[in-house]
């Protein structure tokens, strides 16, 4: 965990995702906290010093490399390539296990930055394209517009992602009786708020 001041006096820290959990009461469940999505660490560099923005080019790359840590141990991960390809528009890779079985999880599409309550910090988290052309969490939790922009989102959005390295993968019928992956949690959506311009 890398503590330090924050740009513009704001009193923020930056939260490592894979290893927080954030102890949330049930009244604070529905609670917001804003996000900011990008497709790559290039392009949240590339306006990381604008005036509305409250995040560094250190951050974005902090972030990147949180949310590629976060993949590697919560991505979901399936049992046929075809099931993986069906539930993940962008591809998917093969993974080798220990015993030698295979398994087959997506690619990153993006990842996305936010703001904590009580300013908590920042935390990070990586995003799936899904079939139905949205992108979601590894726990599922969907955001409804694309990659690029400002939103909130449910608090519990940035709760740590359940570890899958070594759970059993998703089989066909098991994503089918959860109604495909990103079906049931939806975060919420972007406003009109871009990167000013």
């Amino acid at each position: 965990m890398t503590h330090r001041p924050r740009k513009r006096a704001r009193h923020a820290r930056y939260v490592l995702m894979g290893t927080a959990a954030f102890g949330l009461a049930a009244c604070q469940q529905e609670e917001q906290v804003e996000a900011t999505v990008f497709p790559s660490a290039e392009e949240c560099r590339a306006v990381a010093d604008l005036p509305e923005n409250d995040f560094t080019a250190e951050d974005c790359d902090a972030g990147f490399a949180e949310a590629q840590a976060v993949h590697e141990e919560s991505a979901p991960r399936y049992e046929e390539e075809a099931v993986c390809e069906t539930e993940h528009e962008g591809g998917c890779v093969q993974e080798t296990r220990s015993d030698g079985s295979s398994i087959f999880l997506p690619l990153i599409a993006g990842y996305m930055i936010g703001n904590m309550l009580g300013g908590r910090g920042f935390a990070s988290k990586p995003l799936y394209r899904t079939s139905a052309g949205r992108y979601a969490t590894p726990g599922g939790s969907t955001i409804l517009s694309g990659l690029r922009g400002k939103t909130n989102l449910r608090a519990n959005s940035f709760s740590a992602s359940p570890n899958t390295r070594t759970a059993a993968p998703l089989s066909r019928s098991a994503v089918q009786s959860r109604g495909g992956f990103g079906a049931a949690r939806t975060s919420g959506g972007f406003g009109s708020r871009g990167f000013g311009g």
